[in-house]
């Protein structure tokens, strides 16, 4: 058996050079055959099986990858073998090694083409990151990296000297990075700001003294639209160097659109506080756009020189409705203010004048009876009234008592250190809004 393979050997090594080439061409066809035959298709065959669809697609571009690799290395040890010059094979290895590199760095560019979109948007989906806006750039970042680290892996294979040009690349760059340091500012920050979020495509809200709706978030710069129907252009380096107001989250995480409304009422020192908050509570309770829970609360808040103040504090479901709702407030304000013979002060200049002909008696006298019997039914709604806020009042403290006690009770639970961090962000945002509800929102 030995003896029949050293002839077979001595029988191949007799053969041409020719003849050696074309049989390590058809051994090369051949192994890349094998190569898909016996590994190839049963891989795609397990990879099939899987539900995913990136795994299909990454096998459709590894095999040419893998082809041409396997029938590379066989024209490549078919060259070492017939052809006996050292130098030859130097050049056909590194052939071999450059086809290589091209073919890894074109699978490599398109499989981030293909992966890291997706990608980003899954991550964006879960953790709100804001990174699909920058897909674009952050894909030619990813294939810029690739395809310069096949070139200069290739140069460094061909033992050409990259020193020179590094140095060179990097004089250019810090050149370049120079020129472009306000760009290059604004470009990072706005990466800040697509993770920290702090508004959204459709949110209303205010910088400086800007306010408008979000319509466009970019890379560089977001575009804001405001009510007069002018598209603003911020930098966004101007906008994290600003105080933002976000009127769409202000509110919990079950009403993010809630607003706070608060308008300041004024009447007369001649008029009773619980008559005045009965009447301007009982015009809340009546309006739709203003919730019933946090409960809506009226405060006297101010005594000037010609008027009391009264203070009410309610929220609207959506900051969209806050103008809506205080225009319907203040107008059902004013009409039931005059049925109820309340006064608004308000700055006048009264003059009194000798009549030309003395009033009839008896009109004088109707008149005068008319007036006693509004002032009696305006005491007698005030007494109610009265009676009226002081049951008010008294629920008033007892929900105020069990919100104290209730916020004790969730500091306590704050001081716990098993505690986790979701649900210690749960306990703040509730401790926070009853103290809000407790104090009565007494921000101005």
């Amino acid at each position: 058996m030995t003896d029949w393979i050293d002839e077979v050997m001595q029988s191949i090594e007799g053969i041409s050079t020719i003849e050696k080439l074309a049989i390590g061409l058809g051994l090369s066809i051949l192994a890349a055959l094998c190569v898909r035959i016996l590994v190839w298709k049963p891989s795609q065959w397990l990879v099939g099986k899987t539900e995913s669809e990136w795994d299909d697609q990454l096998m459709d571009l590894a095999a040419p990858l893998v082809n041409y690799a396997t029938f590379l290395l066989g024209i490549y040890a078919t060259v070492i073998w017939a052809v006996n010059d050292s130098i030859i094979a130097s050049v056909m290895a590194t052939l071999v090694v450059l086809i290589l590199m091209l073919l890894i760095g074109k699978f490599l560019s398109k499989s981030a083409s293909m992966i890291l979109p997706p990608t980003l948007e899954k991550l964006d989906a879960k953790a709100d990151l804001g990174l699909s806006g920058g897909t674009t750039i952050i894909l030619g970042l990813t294939k810029a990296f690739i395809w310069g680290s096949a070139i200069l892996l290739i140069l460094a294979h061909l033992n050409v000297d990259i020193t020179a040009a590094l140095a060179s690349l990097t004089i250019f760059s810090l050149v370049i990075g120079m020129a472009m340091q306000e760009s290059a500012s604004n470009f990072i920050i706005s990466a800040q700001l697509m993770i920290d979020k702090p508004y959204d495509i459709g949110d209303k809200i205010q910088i400086d003294t800007l306010v408008g709706t979000v319509a466009e978030i970019g890379f560089l710069s977001t575009k804001i639209r405001t009510g007069s129907e002018h598209l603003v252009i911020i930098p966004n380096k101007t906008i994290a160097s600003s105080i933002v107001t976000n009127f769409a989250k202000g509110g919990p995480d079950d009403a993010p659109r809630r607003v706070n409304l608060r308008l300041d009422i004024s009447a007369g020192y001649d008029e009773s506080p619980a008559h005045v908050k009965t009447i301007l509570r009982n015009i809340i309770d009546e309006n739709e756009l203003v919730l019933k829970d946090p409960d809506p609360v009226i405060l006297l808040t101010q005594m000037l020189d010609s008027a009391i103040i009264f203070r009410i504090n309610c929220w609207v479901e959506d900051y969209g409705d806050e103008w809506l709702a205080k225009d319907q407030l203040q107008t059902t304000v004013l009409h039931r203010f005059r049925e109820e013979n309340i006064e608004i002060p308000f700055p006048h200049m009264q003059l009194k004048y000798e009549a030309m002909q003395q009033e009839d008696a008896a009109e004088a006298k109707k008149k005068k009876e008319l007036e006693k019997k509004a002032m009696a039914e305006k005491k007698k709604r005030q007494e109610e009234a009265e009676q009226e806020d002081a049951e008010y009042e008294a629920r008033l403290a007892e929900e105020r008592a069990f919100m104290k006690e209730k916020i004790d009770e969730l500091r306590k639970q704050l001081e716990e250190e098993e505690l986790e961090e979701e649900e210690r962000i749960e306990i703040t945002n509730e401790l926070m809004d009853l103290e809000t509800r407790v104090s009565g929102s007494d921000d101005d």
